[in-house]
């Protein structure tokens, strides 16, 4: 049921061009009415040669933020008035927080991702090694976000003369360049930790060595809902595997994983942890998880 909208109602968006089956909505309306909150938030496609005109008119409304989805997450950028450092890194926004007509931007897909393996896995970051797949969009925001924990625990702890981040990120890709461009930007400008590794056989070596597995690529759902983004004979029993896919449930890699005794993780933790960020940065509040994770996904267990 949609609620009245009057004259003080603070509006909220999902924005992209076909986000028909978004979850975005149903997470965010349940914690605006479990909070009580004059708000409410839907679902808005718009076409790319009207996407400039649509950002400009809503920031004279009374709207309190967007969500940000493709294909727009780079366009928006030149709208903004002021963008989070962390988006500006990743070169992406998918958040934005409207105030007084003016619009600030950041990127909760990385921070949304690793809290989520901190707060459900138990995951320390700065004493965790990893292996993310994927050199793309959501690759880039999880890795900027894994080497900035990195950066501050080196910066608290490090003693004289002991090597920089000794845990670390290793970023596996088809397309070798990609991650090798990645780890370089994110060397210099968070912390020197990300190292480049080819996407073959020799993964091996790397995984063995690995406390967390990402896989950060579409490889698991359709149409690709048979195939693994590795070969699931180098997974190791102790090892967490995190998946950022949701649909389905438990990918092949993630079934995969179980069998062998590995503690997994699904999208499920990104969707919900990176819509608590979105609530609290538009209300300043802490969001009703429960009840968000319950709107999207009902009587599920977080997997």
């Amino acid at each position: 049921m949609i609620k009245d909208i009057g004259v003080d109602t603070k509006l909220g968006a999902i924005i992209g061009t076909d986000i028909g089956h978004s979850k975005s909505p149903a997470m965010m309306n349940a914690a605006y009415e479990k909070l009580g909150l004059d708000a409410y938030y839907y679902p808005m496609n718009i076409k790319e040669e009207d996407f400039g005109d649509v950002i400009r008119g809503i920031s004279k409304m009374n709207y309190m933020g967007l969500t940000i989805t493709i294909p727009y997450k780079l366009e928006v950028m030149k709208y903004l008035d002021e963008i989070d450092r962390t988006a500006e890194i990743i070169g992406a926004v998918n958040t934005i927080k409207i105030t007084e007509g003016k619009m600030k931007g950041f990127n909760t897909d990385g921070e949304g991702f690793v809290r989520g393996l901190e707060a459900d896995k138990g995951v320390n970051v700065a004493e965790s090694t990893f292996v993310v797949v994927g050199a793309g969009g959501v690759s880039r925001a999880i890795m900027t976000v894994l080497a900035s924990r990195k950066a501050a625990a080196d910066d608290a702890v490090r003693e004289p003369g002991i090597p920089a981040c000794e845990k670390k990120i290793y970023l596996a890709n088809r397309t070798m360049k990609r991650a090798e461009e990645l780890c370089d930007k994110l060397n210099k400008l968070v912390c020197d930790c990300c190292v480049p590794v080819p996407l073959d056989e020799t993964l091996a070596q790397y995984i063995d060595k690995a406390d967390v597995l990402v896989n950060a690529t579409n490889v698991g759902m359709p149409p690709q809902q048979d195939m693994t983004p590795v070969d699931t004979a180098m997974l190791h029993s102790g090892m967490l595997v995190a998946d950022v896919i949701y649909n389905p449930r438990k990918t092949k890699l993630l079934k995969a994983a179980e069998a062998m005794g590995c503690d997994i993780v699904n999208g499920q933790s990104l969707l919900l942890h990176q819509g608590k960020m979105a609530f609290n940065i538009w209300t300043g509040l802490e969001a009703p998880d429960d009840d968000m994770f319950k709107a999207v996904f009902g009587d599920e267990q977080k997997a």
